[in-house]
C-alpha cells in the first residue's frame, strides 16, 4: 500500500490556494490604501487646526510644503515661523502643499478666505481639501 498525495489532489490544493489568493490580494491592497486616506486626511486636519491658530493670533492663513526628503528646507511648513507643524512620525512618506485661495482683488494669504491642502503618498494616493472658515470640500 502507497502513502502520500496524488497528483490530481495536489493539483486542486494548489487551485484553491490560487482562487483564495485571487481574492485576498485585491482586498489588502484596498485596505492599505483606504488606511493610507485616513492617515492622509487625519494630518490634513491637524493642519486646519494649526492654520486656524495662526489666523487667530496672525489674522492670516499661511502657504508652503512638507518635502519628507528635505523636512527642514527653508519656507517649509515645519519653520516656527510659518506654520509649526510637523508630521506624525519622522519617517513620513507624505508630501503637503498649502495653496491659499485668492482672488485677483487680493491676491495675498492675508486676505483669503481659505485655502488648499494637497497631501500626495509616495507609493501611491493623493488627497486633496479646499478648507474655508466654515466649510471643507473635496477638490
Amino acid at each position: 500500500m502507497n502513502r502520500g498525495f496524488s497528483l490530481v489532489e495536489l493539483m486542486i490544493v494548489v487551485a484553491v490556494l490560487g482562487i483564495i489568493s485571487a481574492i485576498a490580494i485585491p482586498a489588502y491592497q484596498g485596505y492599505i490604501e483606504d488606511a493610507r486616506t485616513g492617515t492622509m486626511l487625519q494630518s490634513i486636519e491637524t493642519i486646519r487646526v494649526f492654520q486656524e491658530n495662526r489666523r487667530l493670533e496672525q489674522g492670516e492663513y499661511v502657504e508652503g510644503s512638507y518635502d519628507p526628503a528635505s523636512p527642514d528646507a527653508a519656507g517649509g511648513l515645519r519653520e516656527a515661523a510659518v506654520l509649526d507643524w510637523s508630521p506624525h512620525s519622522s519617517s513620513d512618506v507624505v508630501t503637503f502643499v498649502i495653496a491659499c485661495q485668492t482672488d485677483a482683488t487680493s491676491p495675498e494669504c492675508a486676505r483669503a478666505s481659505g485655502y488648499q491642502v494637497t497631501a500626495t503618498h509616495s507609493e501611491g494616493g493623493i488627497v486633496c481639501r479646499i478648507i474655508n472658515r466654515s466649510s471643507v470640500a473635496s477638490c
